[in-house]
């Protein structure tokens, strides 16, 4: 049996030009992942049903419905598969790397859902990419370095742990969740009051910006802006937010994208990355209350105490 990868240690560097390629592929391949999810998945506000979710070894659509039956597609990052698994027990596994198209990929995923008898018809062309080569005519996009997958991954899941545990202590509905249009690890506050959405963004917005909440998240970069960063904003967006304080300090507004902004690597590097990256979390929550009104008293969430085993 093969040797399973080591993982780098906690935090490590994410320099986005050693793995731009890889990046390109695999954002195609989750793409094509989160589409199957659109199709399959039952519908919930804020397109809570188009996105990914992290697992121990990779990502996953978790449980969607096929008629009497249930589907899942799940990424292995360790073993650098795709497997289509079906509830019935049938499952078909499809190998990311390490030199493979795009379309040979796109083509693999739909043979194995032929194959397992399933009809999936999901738009192939990509989104919120400059390059929107529709899936099956993609023969440039094709490097998948394992290496640098489980180091992105291995990031992910030191974000992944923190965000998990910041939206434990909110009481209303929150949201952790892959964004495969984007590439981004987002966590969501809700406070459950609708919201008119701005009239002049298109129809995947007019059903995204409909609530009041508080996002944040990690984005590794792209070409055009490559350093690897966290983001928050609020939205309805107050009016103040430019002139607020952050902690830490080298997190910025950035006025052009209506989000503060924080560096990776200013955080991979601080002396507990955990604490500053919880610490920035809960300050732009704090500026939810003083400039967007929100009653986080009424949101306070505390864990119960375990009783005490007699």
């Amino acid at each position: 049996m093969p040797r399973k990868p080591k993982p780098p240690a906690e935090w490590p560097t994410l320099p986005y030009e050693e793995w731009a390629a890889t990046k390109k592929t695999l954002q195609m391949y989750t793409q094509m992942a989160g589409k199957v999810r659109l199709a399959l998945a039952p519908s919930q506000p804020e397109w809570l049903a188009s996105c990914l979710y992290m697992t121990a070894r990779g990502l996953t659509t978790g449980r969607m419905p096929y008629d009497d039956l249930a589907v899942e597609l799940a990424f292995d990052f360790y073993d650098h598969t795709l497997c289509v698994l079906v509830s019935d027990g049938r499952e078909r596994a499809i190998p990311l790397g390490p030199a493979r198209t795009v379309a040979a990929f796109y083509r693999n995923l739909m043979d194995a859902f032929a194959d397992l008898g399933l009809k999936v018809d999901i738009w192939s062309k990509p989104q919120e990419l400059d390059d929107t080569t529709p899936f099956e005519a993609n023969d440039h996009d094709c490097s998948y370095d394992a290496d640098q997958v489980l180091r992105w991954f291995t990031v992910m899941g030191d974000v992944n742990n923190v965000f998990d545990e910041w939206r434990g202590r909110f009481f209303g509905r929150t949201g952790l969740q892959f964004w495969w249009g984007a590439f981004d690890l987002g966590v969501l506050r809700f406070t459950g009051r609708h919201v008119d959405p701005p009239e002049d963004r298109g129809y995947i917005m007019r059903y995204d910006l409909d609530a009041e909440f508080m996002n944040a998240g990690f984005w590794p970069g792209d070409d055009k802006s490559p350093t690897p960063v966290f983001y928050a904003y609020l939205h309805p967006q107050p009016s103040g937010c430019e002139l607020a304080s952050i902690d830490p300090s080298s997190a910025a507004w950035v006025e052009t994208m209506g989000e503060w902004i924080l560096p990776y690597e200013e955080v991979r590097t601080s002396v507990d990355p955990r604490a500053t990256l919880m610490g920035f979390l809960d300050c732009i929550y704090g500026l939810a209350g003083e400039l967007g009104g929100w009653d986080l008293l009424d949101f306070e969430y505390t864990k119960p105490k375990r009783p005490k085993r007699e």
